[in-house]
């Protein structure tokens, strides 16, 4: 018997030791719990910061680990293509190969293009009750201190929009002690050469948005940048939902200003309201238009509760440095998709055809080109201009940008009053990047109230394009270069405004203590461009 009492007091103090180190512990180890944290071994989550709720957690803590090991659960509806298990969403692409194989010129057959009919969205499902614990207890930065590294997620998920991403890469890479992650879906026309030329340090290696694990040892972010926001808080909604229980800040940029309505098919409304409860989103608008559009028409269709968000309203112009050509050609410009209901593309054609049979005989309308940067079906051009107009498709940004910069001019060809109403067109912030100034009426430098008239060529209301380009015809090669340095110095400005917003912005977010993951491997940040 005496064996036997022995081996039950050895148990006994092995058990008294052990409850005795957890308690301790708990006691001398400062509470740092982000929302509501699960223990690893079992579906136990523990939270709080009083003496009796920390006892508690302890009990609860030795519990879990003395009990089998139970199988993680995703509280949020899994997005589309993606895995219900948030340690192990797909498989890792490290290298930029990886990356770059799904790149594509064209916009056709791609799984997860943008959705663009409400019926496209009704099968997909989001979880609008499903929010975070949020722990008031938790210990955070002093406001105005930035966590060292401050994680970034760089996050893509359309398939699009690179110019909004490298934007948003150039302006945050600049605050001190940032890491940029980039996590795209389809990075397309060799997008990685303009980011090289930014000469950015502390960029990680591009990876696909199916390698974006959540687990120990990959590093949760501190700010998530959404580039195209509808579309990656709704198919990433696993990811996100993790990320914001581990305190994460989401900078959620609008594309589709007219889609946030709380009525609208797509649920991007049902998707964002757990970030607005928990004070954890920005939005970012890429014009004051779209931005205006949104407070006027879509806010008031929401819960009262969430209106609050339109505090956190602000405007993001998508530009960045690009080196302009050294060439100057007699021609001018239009640049997009080649679809008739984005550009009026029969109206200029007859407006430069009408131009050559008025000017058939001037030196400057002989050497004029018409370029048409994009991609799609081309439009029919009629035969009197037919040689005269050359499209550049397919381009990489490089090349498209040095081609656009070329040009005395770049029209926008709206065909739709709604890039002066919700949509933000994307040949206006072209315009600043390439350094060539764009054609408006006064009604273009109101909407988009970045623009200075130095800046563009203001276009009389009595005047159709085609009568700018005869009026710049006119003007001396002095006189066309010293407008498109104007274009280019307003370019800086904006850039080096959109670093300021960045860096504030930064400072003013509520970052918590505790933060999971390894620091970033510092030799994983230089690659092969």
């Amino acid at each position: 018997m005496r064996p036997f009492n022995t081996l039950i007091i050895f148990f006994a103090v092995v058990i008294i030791y052990l409850v005795a180190s957890v308690l301790w512990n708990a006691y001398n180890t400062p509470a740092i719990v982000p929302y509501t944290v699960s223990s690893t071994r079992s579906g136990v989550s523990v939270s709080g910061c009083s003496d009796r709720s920390r006892f508690r957690d302890q009990i609860l803590l030795i519990a879990a680990y003395m009990s089998p090991r139970q199988p993680e659960r995703i509280l949020a509806s899994p997005a589309i293509g993606q895995s219900t298990s948030v340690g192990n969403t797909g498989p890792s692409t490290e290298a930029i190969d990886s990356v770059s194989s799904v790149a594509s010129t064209s916009d056709n057959g791609d799984s997860q293009r943008e959705l663009e009919t409400p019926d496209e969205a009704k099968s997909l499902k989001t979880d609008p009750n499903f929010a975070p614990h949020h722990d008031e207890c938790t210990k955070i930065l002093k406001l105005g201190e930035v966590p060292t590294p401050l994680r970034i997620f760089l996050v893509e998920n359309s398939g699009s929009h690179e110019e909004v991403f490298c934007s948003l890469i150039y302006a945050f890479a600049q605050i001190q002690n940032s890491y940029i992650y980039e996590y795209l879906l389809r990075p397309r026309f060799n997008i990685f050469a303009i980011i090289k030329s930014f000469n950015l340090a502390n960029l990680a290696k591009p990876r696909s948005t199916t390698a974006m694990k959540l687990d120990e040892k990959e590093p949760h972010p501190d700010i998530i940048l959404a580039t195209t926001c509808e579309f990656d808080i709704f198919r990433l909604q696993p990811q996100m939902t993790e990320m914001l229980g581990n305190g994460s800040y989401l900078f959620c940029t609008v594309h589709h200003a007219d889609r946030w309505h709380s009525e609208f098919a797509f649920n991007f409304y049902n998707s964002i309201k757990p970030w607005i409860e928990a004070e954890r989103v920005t939005f970012l608008f890429l014009s004051s238009h779209t931005k205006r559009y949104v407070e006027e028409n879509v806010i008031p269709s929401w819960e009262p509760k969430h209106r609050v968000a339109a505090k956190r309203f602000e405007v993001f112009v998508p530009v960045f440095p690009v080196e302009p050509s050294k060439k100057e050609e007699t021609s001018f410009s239009l640049q997009g998709n080649y679809e008739s209901d984005r550009r009026d593309y029969k109206s200029i054609f007859e407006s430069f055809s009408a131009f050559g049979k008025k000017h058939p005989d001037q030196p400057q309308f002989q050497q004029l080109r018409m370029h048409l940067l994009g991609h799609g079906k081309r439009p029919d051009v009629p035969l009197a201009i037919r040689d005269r107009v050359e499209f550049n498709e397919g381009l990489e940004f490089a090349e498209f940008y040095k081609i656009l910069s070329e040009s005395f001019a770049l029209l926008p060809a709206f065909a739709s009053d709604e890039y002066y109403d919700r949509k933000a067109s994307s040949s206006v912030p072209a315009s600043l990047i390439a350094g060539v100034p764009i054609v408006g009426k006064r009604r273009l430098l109101e909407t988009y109230d970045y623009m200075t008239e130095d800046s563009m060529w203001v276009q009389a209301d009595d005047e159709d394009d085609l009568a700018v380009v005869g009026r710049i015809l006119e003007m001396s090669k002095q006189n066309i270069e010293a407008q498109k340095i104007r274009t280019r110095n307003r370019n800086r400005e904006i850039i080096d405004d959109n670093i300021k917003k960045a860096r504030s912005w930064a400072q003013a977010i509520e970052y918590r203590v505790n933060r999971t993951g390894d620091e970033p491997l510092r030799e994983g940040w230089s690659w092969e461009w």
